[in-house]
């Protein structure tokens, strides 16, 4: 216990004495003077200052955000770029991933100092402007009940960007759909003409037997003749084995709208050869295998359920395929 105490008044002492004997020589005549003077005591000369580590310079940085994209550059460039802790590449780089919310930026290049910083990306949002005739329609977005048009309008916010539908509904009046896409903020004006008739939507395909859906709802299989409220509509022609049609047709008041589609077979897949891969990832090939079979049923499938289930079924087998072989 002693000794450790030695040991530590002089640790102590030694630091006393470097400081209070530490000397500043002088470039004139070379005699030495205290650590704090500033002039030399024998000549007069200004004693030099310490030296002091030099700062690293600033790295300028710049952001630019539209929508949900950030742009980051800086001078100089192939500074490395952090968000939220994730490396995300060098700059100049725009970043078009990042969700609405606050995100923490750093900057680094080597010989400067580290630049930190935040930015936010609001939510991309729409405002809808609603007319109708007649008016005093109920607007309906995605199902939600939003009011009644009015002879200036119904004026919906904050609407997210991406598909929307939107539906009028009044007594006495055929009900109307649409589906739009929102891809900028607006105010964006939506029309519905109601009526008290309908008009009629014909398809007929080659094949028969085909699934037709009109905006999302199925209508019924080929040859068909549906009646329709007046719009314009999103057309799906699909049928097990054969590539679906998609289109869009208007249907007027009184009138009959005929699509006539002959439909595409989708084309025999070839099987890959393995051998490289069957001698060295055979679960990969089995898989392979596995997923030319689940096709070739999809091909044949007689109803739609059957299809989804072969196609769905096809595609787990690639996925595994792709991770045996690569």
């Amino acid at each position: 216990m002693m000794k450790s105490n030695f040991l530590k008044v002089a640790i102590c002492l030694v630091i006393v004495f470097a400081v209070a004997f530490a000397e500043k020589i002088c470039p004139n005549c070379g005699t030495s003077n205290p650590d704090n003077a500033r002039f030399c005591k024998k000549c007069g000369t200004r004693l030099p200052e310490p030296e002091a580590r030099p700062a690293l310079p600033r790295l300028r940085v710049e952001t630019a955000i539209s929508g949900n994209a950030v742009t980051i550059t800086s001078e100089p460039s192939e500074a490395s770029v952090s968000i939220d802790d994730e490396e995300r590449g060098k700059t100049p780089i725009t970043i078009s991933d990042l969700a609405p919310g606050r995100h923490e930026l750093q900057v680094r290049h080597s010989g400067y100092q580290t630049y930190y910083s935040s930015f936010t990306i609001t939510a991309r949002l729409a405002t809808l402007v609603i007319t109708s005739d007649p008016v005093g329609a109920e607007i309906f977005l995605n199902g939600v009940y939003k009011g009644k048009t009015t002879e200036t309008g119904l004026t919906i916010s904050r609407v997210p960007y991406g598909s929307q539908s939107i539906s009028a509904r009044l007594p006495g009046y055929f009900e109307v759909t649409k589906l739009i896409e929102v891809k900028e903020p607006g105010p964006l004006g939506i029309f519905f003409k109601l009526g008290t008739s309908r008009g009629f939507l014909s398809v007929e395909t080659r094949p028969t037997g085909a699934d037709v859906l009109a905006n999302g709802r199925r209508l019924g299989t080929t040859p068909l003749i549906s009646e329709l409220a007046p719009d314009r509509y999103a057309l799906t022609i699909s049928r097990p084995g054969y590539e679906d049609w998609l289109g869009y047709v208007n249907i007027g008041y009184g009138e009959t709208t005929k699509v006539v589609q002959s439909l595409s077979r989708l084309p025999r897949r070839q099987l890959p050869i393995f051998l490289t891969g069957i001698a060295l990832f055979a679960g990969g090939a089995v898989s392979a295998f596995m997923a030319e079979q689940s096709y070739a049923r999809y091909q044949e499938a007689t109803t739609t359920e059957e299809a989804i289930r072969l196609r769905t079924e096809t595609q787990r087998w690639d996925q595994f395929r792709n991770i045996g072989i690569g």
